[in-house]
């Protein structure tokens, strides 16, 4: 195993551990922990999923996407979501650059010859 990749992928973690983007999606989870209706709704969300998953039925996704629209309308849970996303987001942007890095550019057909940000 290189040492060099296994340096660079520990500071790459590191970085990762100290970025904005995490200790905000932190900050929020910890605020939704201190936050009852939040936290509740939330619950609410899980157990449905878990309904929806096993029955698959349409009165199920109805259900989860219900609670799911409770929770997003919450002020904690809009922020957890948002911050969840900017934290994914980041995360995406990293594995597209490890995954070009090791696959190599990937043509999309419209000329930007791999760029990380037009989403193709």
């Amino acid at each position: 195993m290189s040492a060099e990749v296994i340096k660079k992928a520990s500071e790459l973690a590191q970085a990762i551990a100290e970025c904005e983007e995490l200790a905000n999606l932190r900050a929020a989870e910890a605020k939704l922990q201190m936050d009852p209706e939040a936290r509740e709704l939330l619950s609410e969300v899980q157990r449905l999923q878990q309904m929806a998953q096993m029955s698959g039925s349409p009165e199920a996704m109805q259900q989860l996407e219900e609670a799911f629209n409770k929770f997003a309308e919450n002020p904690v849970g809009k922020e957890y979501l948002e911050a969840n996303q900017r934290f994914s987001q980041m995360l995406e942007t990293v594995n597209a650059l490890l995954q070009e890095a090791i696959e190599g550019p990937k043509q999309h057909g419209h000329g930007c010859s791999g760029c990380s940000g037009c989403g193709m």
